[in-house]
């Protein structure tokens, strides 16, 4: 800054600052960060926040792994366990995460999807049909933010497993979050055998203080919200959550095998005007997508997708709207192509069946859909493969582009 002028009257005036410019600045200034290095350095990329809510967001990527599972028919339990320690731990019984190796990096599955962002069975469809989760960046973010995790996998003949130290793959003297820690890749072969037949993954992490606030903590009461919930979208899932925390164990289970019909009725809070009608079907589309080809370059190319909807719709004697909307297992409380496209098809069949029953005369107007709205408690949900939700505001806010022809490549990461 320049030196500072005498003004009139006892004023004085600064010079305006000028910058000093660094003419070194070459490629020795440019940082890259490697492997989960990012994740570490800008972590509200990833989970939004490091407060409880962020916290909550790292939980919830891995149970969506277990519903993940779920929805392709080779999970129906998953249990969660809030432990005494700040730890939390999640088992679910799928068909575990590959431990075989992965051919590209050699590496056995386990470690590639929890140390590599973007790697995972969810792109290309080839094991998913419909998922939630960040669409392979899930486990891989909890991990690069945990001080510690164990994953433990159930695959005929034996358990194997692994840990991490904030994403970097190792073996721990002992069972502390803090242990002395050898770092060392690949699996180790557990002790106690697997039955033919049976499978699943536990995983248990703990979150890194260095990196979430002191406060952050796992809600229960949410997580049993959130839980009621997917058990309600998955039919035939059994979520038990457990807190560990108090003096006395807190557990609770959910299972509804009527699923968003029972949705409906657990949300209306009025009499029932009518029975609870279900609406479901499917179908198939074709969207252009860019994939890689043999020469590694993206090209444009056709794919053909399948949709689902089901929806469960009633009328009751009250006035309010209460509408949920999901895509695979995610809530779009925004709403999206899909919220929007249920209420003009519902508003329209009300005028054309009106009109053809001469409810409706021909010079009268048509019922607005505020009209039809009223009284009205729905479930509307679409299950699709590799969703475009816009944003990504940690699946709660954004408004989400769901059917044809907006799906995008996305997604058990």
């Amino acid at each position: 800054m320049s030196q500072v002028d005498s003004a009139p009257h006892g004023h004085r005036i600064c010079a305006r600052w000028e910058p000093t410019i660094d003419n070194t600045y070459n490629a020795a200034h440019l940082l890259v960060l490697e492997g989960l290095e990012a994740v570490r350095k800008r972590p509200g990329m990833y989970i939004g926040s490091t407060d409880t809510r962020g916290l909550m967001h790292c939980l919830w990527e891995i149970i969506d792994n277990g519903v993940d599972e779920a929805l392709a028919g080779a999970a129906h339990r998953v249990e969660v366990t809030l432990h005494a320690d700040g730890s939390a731990e999640v088992h679910d019984d799928g068909r575990g995460i590959p431990t075989d190796k992965e051919p590209k990096t050699g590496l056995p599955g386990v470690e590639v999807v929890a140390t590599k962002l973007h790697a995972g069975g969810k792109f290309g469809g080839g094991s998913y049909v419909a998922t939630g989760g960040l669409h392979g960046v899930g486990l891989s973010v909890v991990n690069a933010l945990s001080a510690r995790m164990d994953i433990d996998v159930d695959r005929s003949p034996a358990q194997q497993g692994l840990s991490f130290r904030r994403g970097v793959p190792g073996v721990f003297a002992d069972d502390a979050p803090d242990a002395a820690f050898e770092p060392r890749s690949g699996l180790t072969r557990k002790g106690s055998r697997v039955a033919k037949g049976r499978s699943g993954t536990r995983i248990r992490f703990w979150p890194d203080r260095q990196i979430f606030t002191k406060d952050a903590t796992f809600e229960f009461e949410g997580l049993l919200g959130r839980a009621r919930q997917t058990s309600f979208i998955v039919p035939g899932l059994e979520l038990v959550i457990r807190d560990l925390r108090g003096d006395q164990l807190v557990e609770e289970k959910f299972r509804h095998d009527g699923g968003i019909a029972e949705f409906a009725e657990f949300l209306a809070h009025d009499e029932a005007v009518t029975d609870i009608l279900r609406l479901q079907g499917s179908d198939t589309f074709t969207e252009t997508v860019p994939l890689l080809d043999d020469k590694g370059h993206m090209t444009p190319q056709e794919v053909e997708r399948e949709l689902g909807v089901d929806v469960a719709v009633r009328w009751g004697t009250g006035y309010d709207t209460e509408l949920r909307s999901f895509v695979n297992v995610i809530a779009t409380p925004k709403g999206g192509t899909h919220v929007s496209g249920f209420e003009q098809a519902v508003t329209k069949t009300f005028n054309d069946v009106m009109r053809s029953t001469k409810a409706l005369k021909v010079n009268d107007a048509d019922v607005l859909k505020d009209d039809v709205l009223e009284g009205m408690t729905a479930v509307v949900t679409v299950r699709l493969a590799e969703p475009q939700f816009e944003g990504r505001p940690r699946r709660s806010s954004a408004r989400r582009r769901c059917a044809p022809p907006y799906a995008r490549s996305s997604p058990r990461s």
